[in-house]
């Protein structure tokens, strides 16, 4: 334990936040390998190629972030602020994709065109309030109106399909927490704080997602 400690002691005179920054790149590296998993599959319909945006761009926003937790400090300088303004708008565009995929699957026509045209709504008011704003309040109200969308739409009220409806479901729902994490500032340590904890949920979230939409793919591959 103490050699841990020395280990993260050490991290900490070279980058800003160590264990932030290292969650969020195994995150990142998670993400870019869901992406590549999907591509697997031949012949992806336009639903499984914005999951795969999905994957990609939370992984691009993910990487970002453990730069600026690991590299930059935290001041208010050009260079730090663009890195965090690209952040989380590649976040945003993820959660964008997200909403794609879930809503080209409805089946009623009517609802899919409203809900698709709500999304786009929803990510043009999105972009000038991160600039505005610059507060990550932004970024998790965004991604708390996408996550209750899609807890909505993937649950599985039917016995048809509900495997992988329920992965995508729960996966989304526990996503929930770490909002709770990041609004009560929960940490174990300083060595392992809110973000940390809030990268973890995330992992288990983005997991249980991918692996509804694999089973949804080889469902798909075998009919």
């Amino acid at each position: 334990m103490n050699i841990i400690l020395t280990l993260l002691e050490s991290l900490s005179t070279m980058l800003s936040e160590p264990m932030t920054s290292l969650t969020d790149l195994l995150l990142s590296i998670s993400c870019f390998y869901f992406f590549f998993g999907l591509q697997k599959f031949n012949e992806a319909s336009r639903g499984q190629q914005h999951w795969q945006k999905f994957f990609l761009f939370l992984g691009f926003s993910t990487l970002l972030g453990a730069l600026a937790h690991g590299i930059f400090e935290r001041q208010n300088n050009l260079f730090y602020n663009s890195v965090w303004l690209i952040m989380q708008i590649s976040a945003g565009i993820s959660i964008f994709y997200a909403q794609a995929a879930a809503f080209g699957q409805l089946s009623n026509r009517k609802v899919r065109k409203v809900m698709i045209s709500l999304s786009v709504i929803q990510f043009v008011i999105f972009l000038p309030s991160i600039f505005y704003f610059f507060d990550f309040r932004v970024v998790a109200f965004n991604s708390l109106i996408a996550m209750t969308q899609m807890i909505v739409v993937f649950f599985p009220s039917k016995i048809e399909n509900w495997v992988y409806k329920t992965y995508i479901s729960f996966g989304f729902f526990i996503s929930f927490l770490t909002i709770y994490v990041h609004s009560q500032k929960l940490s174990f340590s300083k060595w392992f704080n809110h973000n940390d904890i809030s990268h973890v949920i995330m992992y288990v979230s983005i997991l249980l997602i991918f692996r509804g939409i694999k089973y949804q793919c080889k469902t798909q591959t075998t009919n």
